[in-house]
């Protein structure tokens, strides 16, 4: 049920335990921090500066900020460098930023504190679009140049790195030893091993970062056994490895799966100084527990954790170790690792509790798990479908699908909503009840958002009985695929009948795809009979999905006005529909009033930043629609993980980003995309 690899390990420190009780705290005395009456030239703020940023004390650098703006440094170019370097160090990149965009004369220094500050929490994106800018003004120094190419190696940009590697050659860069190992790093990192190996064989000094890149890109790359042939050249070479060496090689011993190498590295990491150390040991228990050496890794954990000072394995790796007891059967053990992490506070965490309520389910001890998972204070799809399963396993079909409804019901309030997993799950419950109703509604649901509508129709005609699930799925179907008239064909035969009224959930499925399909008509229709023949007063979702229908028809001024006739008051779903419809007709003055309601009901949400970045981008105010969106990268609330997208070719799933060029076949692909967009240009053209 789990895909456990060998994650990031943690120290102590930084296991997830509870937080103590908060103190009250005093003000601080001045006298505490003597720098601040002595900031009398630029020498000194930059001096007190860089100490705040190497301890990351904000506090302090805030206290100096204040002073610097009274005694008028702020306009030394070097103090502003400085103050901006201890923002972004101290994790304040919005305040990095905001000073950044409002120096007057920006060094070089400049541009790659900003860089840096930005590359150290993962914009990638917006190191490279800074260095393109600063190119407009600048020519980059060698800490540019190693920022960049990390960014690079992080986002396995092939063709950047090598334009890089051109540009350090091109201004005499190229011998110095801290960009070659960079260099190295990009390479790999981007897949081409090939390079990377021959720039180790020209360098004449080759150190542990050296190694380390090639050997950790040889192992991201699944060429596990050349990365132990350079451990042993490395040895040879006379560079003892560091830690970041050995996790590499940990990783590739796991991937090798021998037990003649588990036990060499083993060895190594014992005699050595490796064996008090917290990442190292998480990777060496991975190794053991997710290649099925269960009670050596066992052995491990015991020996380190209760033999250790106050030393901690990572939540990922105690989930590898419950994993390891629900496939063994060792309750026992389970048990045992349950009230150790009782004891020493790792509640609540949802990976942790996900596999223990695996792991009693596994063990056939149900009560337990349902215990569990209703103590949990924050589930995932991962907790609910693990429960499901398990009883579903448990012969507790029933018990499962109360629980499947729950998922629709409560889930989709942490928006939480059901995946294939649970879908499969619920069929399977299906099954075992010998319901066959229920069975082939998930399956209408599931082929439906597969957008396989001959299939789902197809299961919809087979069933013996349609119940008003049956129907209510059969009209989403239809209505998220943009079908909009087979929906309202669908809706009249299921009032036809008169075997079932329609509820809220047909109302919502009918009129989302009305507004889909364009049907305004038809949707206002549907929308006033909801009252007027079957006595449901319309919710929330049935006037957002109206305000949608206007949007979508470009009708927004009459959007606004039935808002402002709704009973109660809009809420984000209503106002967020309004303003996907400003985006597609590129109505300004109505999208700055309705993001001005949603950044009051959702001051921390994406979704309307978005929104509102397209519609000035539609306008083409673009240095708004710029502004937008570097207010969501500064902002770290606002960040969220790259989306990405699936296509299924002949039963393998191959994931992609925007500008993904990890394919094996990449330009194959861009170069069919690119012959598919210039036959509908030329189809547009005639039209």
């Amino acid at each position: 049920m789990y895909s456990l690899q060998s994650l990031p390990l943690i120290s102590s420190s930084s296991v997830h335990r509870p937080a103590p009780a908060k103190q009250p705290r005093l003000a601080e005395p001045r006298d505490k921090y003597p720098h601040i009456h002595t900031l009398s030239d630029s020498l000194t703020a930059v001096r007190v500066l860089s100490s705040c940023a190497a301890n990351r004390d904000l506090r302090l650098g805030s206290c100096i900020h204040t002073n610097i703006l009274k005694s008028g440094l702020h306009t030394n170019v070097f103090v502003a460098n400085s103050l901006m370097d201890m923002y972004a160090k101290c994790g304040r990149i919005e305040d990095a930023a905001k000073l950044f965009d409002h120096m007057p004369d920006k060094t070089v220094v400049s541009w790659t504190s900003m860089m840096s500050g930005h590359c150290q929490r993962g914009a990638f994106d917006e190191v490279i679009s800074i260095f393109w800018r600063m190119l407009e003004t600048l020519q980059p120094n060698e800490y540019t140049l190693a920022v960049i190419l990390q960014a690079c190696a992080q986002k396995r940009d092939l063709k950047l790195v090598q334009l890089i590697h051109c540009h350090i050659i091109k201004t005499g860069f190229v011998m110095d030893a801290f960009l070659q190992n960079s260099l190295i790093d990009g390479y790999t990192k981007s897949g081409t091993l090939v390079a990377a190996e021959k720039l180790m064989k020209r360098l004449t000094c080759r150190d542990v970062v050296s190694w380390t890149s090639v050997i950790s890109g040889c192992v991201l790359n699944g060429m596990v056994e050349k990365a132990l042939l350079f451990f042993f050249e490395m040895q040879e070479d006379g560079v003892s490895p560091n830690t970041v060496t050995i996790l590499s090689i940990l990783q590739a011993c796991s991937l090798i799966n021998e037990w003649q190498v588990f036990q060499w590295v083993h060895g190594l990491v014992m005699k050595a100084e490796w064996r008090e150390n917290v990442f190292v040991m998480n990777s060496l228990v991975e190794m053991y527990s997710i290649n099925g050496y269960f009670k050596e890794g066992f052995q491990i954990f015991c020996n380190f954790c209760f033999e250790g000072d106050g030393q901690y394995l990572s939540t990922e790796t105690i989930a590898t170790l419950l994993q390891g007891c629900s496939h063994s059967k060792c309750l026992k053990l389970g048990e045992q690792i349950h009230g150790y992490l009782i004891k020493h506070g790792f509640f609540p965490c949802t990976i942790v509790e996900n596999s223990l309520i695996y792991m009693y389910a596994e063990n056939e001890r149900d009560d337990a798990a349902f215990q569990l998972f209703r103590k949990m204070s924050c589930r995932d799809i991962v907790s609910w479908n693990t429960m499901i399963s398990s009883l579903v396993k448990g012969s507790s079909s029933y018990q499962a699908l109360m629980l499947l409804s729950e998922v629709h019901s409560n889930g989709g309030s942490d928006m939480i909503y059901p995946d294939f997993v649970t879908i499969l799950a619920s069929i399977q419950a299906c099954s075992s009840l010998a319901s066959l109703q229920l069975g082939q509604n998930s399956l209408v649901d599931m082929y439906g958002k597969c957008g396989r509508l001959h299939l789902a129709e197809k299961v919809s005609e087979e069933m013996p009985v349609r119940d008003l699930g049956s129907w209510n799925s059969l009209i989403a179907a239809y209505g998220i695929n943009g079908n909009g008239i087979s929906a309202l064909n669908v809706f009249k035969q299921l009032k036809n009948t008169g075997a079932h009224r329609p509820n809220a959930i047909t109302f919502t499925n009918i009129l989302s795809a009305c507004a889909h399909a364009g049907l305004v008509a038809e949707g206002f229709e549907i929308f006033n009979s909801m009252k007027r023949e079957y006595s449901l007063e319309p919710r929330i979702e049935h006037f957002a999905c109206m305000v949608d229908l206007l949007g979508r028809a470009g009708r927004l001024e009459e959007a606004e006005a039935f808002i402002q006739k709704m009973p109660f008051e809009p809420g984000p779903e209503v106002w967020g529909a309004l303003l996907g419809g400003c985006g597609l007709v590129g109505n300004l003055d109505i999208a700055e009033r309705v993001a001005k309601k949603l950044s009051i009901l959702e001051p921390k949400s994406r979704a309307w930043r978005v929104a509102l970045s397209n519609v000035y981008a539609s306008v083409n105010k673009w240095e708004d629609a710029a502004k937008v969106r570097a207010e969501m990268r500064r902002s770290e609330e606002l960040q969220k993980e790259g989306g990405w997208s699936s296509v299924e070719v002949r039963g393998e799933e191959f994931r992609f980003m925007v500008g993904d060029t990890m394919h094996p076949e990449a330009r194959m692909v861009y170069a069919v995309l690119k012959g598919i967009n210039e036959h509908i240009r030329d189809a547009c053209r005639i039209v």
